[in-house]
């Protein structure tokens, strides 16, 4: 059995499967030593059965952890990025789940980074336990501005970032906080990157944020850089609909990195969680 020990109350936590795979689910939920309920989507053609499950676990602390294998990977990593949109407004906890031998995508720009396993359910159960765990330990809020910033910086260096300058002084302010470079990933997001940081007392960001970034960032914006914006704070569906929006009608770059996502990456790494949350 696997010991899930936590800072914060994990409320529930789902263990969603296809109906043919309740045999791995079921041995999964046994591994894991929290009280775990099922989700079973019975039909591919349909998105009711999941939309039923986001609908119904949408707390700060719910988990779901979304199980494929080499039978369902196609199905249900459509049926995830179908609801992709959902997922993000919601702020919900999603941990794809992959249990098998394929190609796992794994990265900063990858919307939900993946726990994998090749055959041993009790190690497949080990990890997810370890990333839950990290995942309830990390608090962006009880950071103070300049540690945020480097845990920033540090998230940027494990996920392959390079060239991490910071761009300000005491006597200067360039408009913007680091410069980088990435050339991991495609061609849309391999070049120099303008990094922004905002630190909120707040947890939800707001327009008026955006419009403050975009303002200040103009003067120094260069063409060929793309602009990344990273807070503690959470984007609401009506921010990530406005960036759009910046983005399409004024030819903007922009790249959100919110506390949400900020803290899926950093779930993924002991040693970030261990660096700037350490465990009592």
């Amino acid at each position: 059995m696997v010991e899930i020990n936590k800072k914060h109350t994990l409320h529930r936590l789902i263990v969603v499967c296809m109906e043919n795979e309740k045999l791995l689910a079921y041995a999964l939920k046994d591994e894991l030593n929290v009280p775990v309920e099922m989700g079973v989507i019975k039909e591919v053609n349909t998105m009711q059965d999941a939309e039923y499950i986001f609908d119904k676990f949408s707390g700060v602390f719910d988990i779901i952890v979304w199980l494929m294998s080499d039978q369902s990977k196609g199905d249900m990593n459509n049926m995830l990025n179908s609801n992709e949109y959902i997922i993000k407004k919601r702020a919900l906890s999603v941990i794809p789940v992959m249990f098998g031998r394929f190609i796992i995508p794994f990265g900063f720009f990858t919307t939900f980074p993946v726990v994998s396993n090749t055959g041993d359910i009790r190690a497949l159960a080990e990890n997810v336990s370890k990333v839950i765990k990290n995942y309830l330990h990390i608090n962006l809020m009880s950071l103070m501005p300049c540690a945020f910033e480097n845990l920033v910086k540090d998230v940027l260096k494990v996920y392959h970032f390079e060239n991490i300058t910071l761009t300000y002084s005491d006597h200067v302010d360039f408009g913007y906080d680091m410069m980088c470079t990435y050339d991991k990933g495609s061609e849309i997001e391999k070049g120099d990157w303008l990094v922004e940081i905002k630190y909120t007392k707040e947890e939800r960001f707001t327009i008026r944020n955006i419009d403050a970034l975009i303002k200040q960032d103009r003067g120094h914006y260069l063409p060929d850089n793309k602009l990344m914006l990273v807070t503690n704070g959470i984007m609401t569906s009506v921010i990530v609909e406005y960036v759009e929006s910046l983005v399409e009608n004024q030819n903007l770059s922009i790249y959100i990195v919110d506390g949400w996502k900020l803290c899926n990456l950093i779930a993924f790494n002991d040693e970030l969680v261990k660096a700037y949350f350490p465990y009592e």
